[in-house]
């Protein structure tokens, strides 16, 4: 019931209502009403959209049904404590990026360092002032944007070199083949040179063994088996000739 009337009292004090709000979104989280209400009119006057809860079984209620983009905890809770809220926020990985900044009223140097110990961003005491509130949620609002926006970036590069490294991949195994495909037309080259060298030089053997006996004086019968050989040699190469075409 006094969360109800800390809402209405808070929302009767803008004009932000009837208006959708793209702000960030900031969830407080604190035992005493005086003390939401004096964070909530600062920070929605700030154009901040915020949420409240009371307790930590309530912070993280929240957090299960909606995506902050900053949480204010105080320390000394009924129930759970601050610092019990924050390991749990801390074992969910979806709420890693999340910044906490821990407000209280203990000054211990034992109690802040536990709060950085724990994973918080920030560590403010109470009474704090407005101005140094404000400015350390901003400078936070910022790191997180700007750690979001490298991390998309990282995964877009990564994205970008595993399609890379895919196309490369296909285009070493293209080349491969082609490589391939060389190495077997190299061979049927050499094959087919070999086999042209030796079915030419049986004929042209044929021809100019003849030839040469021509040169000589010879008898007539020779001369005729002379001609047949000549004969059946060039017929053998134009055979290959043409079977070659």
């Amino acid at each position: 019931m006094k969360l109800l009337k800390i809402r209405t009292k808070i929302q009767t004090m803008t004009n932000q209502d009837m208006i959708k709000s793209i702000s960030p979104s900031i969830l407080i989280v604190d035992d005493n009403p005086h003390n939401l209400q004096v964070l909530g009119k600062l920070l929605q006057e700030n154009k901040y959209e915020i949420e409240f809860a009371t307790n930590g079984k309530a912070a993280l209620e929240w957090l299960k049904a909606k995506q902050f983009d900053l949480i204010l905890l105080d320390i000394n809770m009924p129930g759970m404590t601050g610092f019990e809220v924050c390991t749990k926020i801390r074992s969910n990985p979806d709420l890693n990026n999340v910044p906490v900044i821990f407000l209280s009223a203990e000054t211990e140097r034992e109690s802040i360092l536990k709060g950085f110990e724990l994973g918080a961003q920030d560590y403010l005491t109470k009474p704090f002032d407005s101005r140094e509130l404000l400015v350390r949620v901003r400078t936070h609002l910022v790191l997180k944007d700007s750690l979001e926006k490298l991390d998309n970036l990282n995964k877009s590069l990564e994205e970008k070199v595993t399609e890379r490294t895919k196309q490369l991949k296909e285009s070493n195994e293209k080349l491969k083949a082609l490589n391939l495909k060389l190495l077997d037309l190299d061979r049927a080259k050499t094959e087919f040179l070999s086999l042209i060298s030796h079915a030419i030089r049986t004929p042209l053997n044929g021809i100019i063994g003849p030839l040469e006996l021509l040169k000589e004086p010879v008898y007539a019968h020779e001369i005729s088996d002379l001609v047949e050989i000549l004969d059946l040699s060039v017929k053998r190469l134009e055979r290959f000739a043409l079977n070659a075409l």
